[in-house]
């Protein structure tokens, strides 16, 4: 009789520890560090899929910049979270300065950018900067 008690106590202890094992490692906690540097990651790599595909050359270098970043803001949507699909902007920037508005984000405390160059061609030296603003996260 003793015996079974023991086993008893002793799969009961082990049934105990087991669960608590589970549950303490089921849902590890993420820094927010790294969600941040998904974001970018997302971001960067939609980038450099769109000027894989050369749509992103073909827009940046468009005479309408306005109608420029719409267009890549709309071809970088699937690559966004949802959540933060009404809080990025993207910019463009050639050789002397920005060409199109850099959006004021002095009330937010977490922005980051991800910055893309684009080159120009050989007879046509046009380099643009593509860079991504995203705030609105945490």
């Amino acid at each position: 009789m003793k015996g079974q008690l023991f086993t008893l106590e002793s799969l009961i202890s082990i049934l105990m520890l087991l669960f608590i094992v589970v549950y303490l490692f089921q849902n590890p906690p993420t820094s927010p560090e790294f969600r941040r540097i998904n974001y970018k990651l997302k971001a960067y790599n939609g980038l450099k899929i769109l000027e894989e595909t050369g749509e992103l050359r073909k827009d940046a270098v468009d005479d309408n910049s306005t109608r420029a970043c719409e267009s890549i803001k709309t071809k970088l949507d699937p690559f966004i979270p949802d959540f933060l699909n009404e809080t990025y902007r993207v910019v463009l920037f050639d050789e002397t300065g920005n060409i199109t508005e850099i959006p004021s984000l002095a009330s937010e405390n977490n922005m980051l950018s991800v910055s893309y160059l684009l080159v120009g061609d050989i007879g046509d030296y046009k380099p643009r900067e593509v860079r991504v603003y995203i705030w609105g996260f945490e």
